[in-house]
């Protein structure tokens, strides 16, 4: 009995011990006004990337257009993302909400996002169509580490679950 409560209150101990950093180390949510400063920087800094990388100029501005579709995806796909957790949120407040409910909601954004995400992978197909490998690297590297899809949506999306 003894060992039974030493080793339940060590592990408590430690779980306490291992989940404490990981409460220390959280941040407050970032300035959405800083975040969109930011982002509007890195979009003027790829499409400098673009001119300087890309040694074809109608290739580069054909990248260029492609990134401006790029921006409205991600606008859309944000805005759905939005309405999906209004309404999630909505079924989730109504205490006589059927499953039925929740599963069509969740039907219908699954069917969007995943329309989207072929979008995507079909934008991201015409961009590499105009560029080299070279030039595929340079940029992808840069929207990697700039402008991935969360950081674009920072601020767009409100609400929450």
């Amino acid at each position: 009995m003894k060992t039974t409560l030493t080793v339940t209150i060590s592990t408590i101990a430690a779980i306490s011990l291992l989940l404490l950093p990981a409460c220390a180390s959280r941040k407050d949510a970032p300035d959405p006004i800083k975040v969109k400063e930011e982002i509007a920087e890195y979009r003027n800094e790829e499409l400098e990337l673009i001119r300087s990388t890309v040694s074809d100029q109608e290739c580069a501005d054909r990248i260029i257009q492609l990134l401006g579709e790029r921006d409205r995806l991600v606008s859309e796909h944000t805005k759905e993302i939005s309405a999906y957790r209004e309404q999630m949120s909505a079924l989730n407040a109504d205490y006589n909400a059927e499953r039925d409910s929740f599963n069509m909601l969740m039907t219908s954004y699954n069917r969007q996002r995943a329309a989207a995400q072929k979008e995507f992978v079909a934008l991201i197909a015409a961009m590499k169509a105009e560029m080299t490998l070279e030039e595929w690297k340079i940029f992808s590297k840069y929207q990697l580490k700039k402008l991935h899809p969360r950081k674009l949506s920072y601020g767009q999306a409100t609400g929450g679950i």
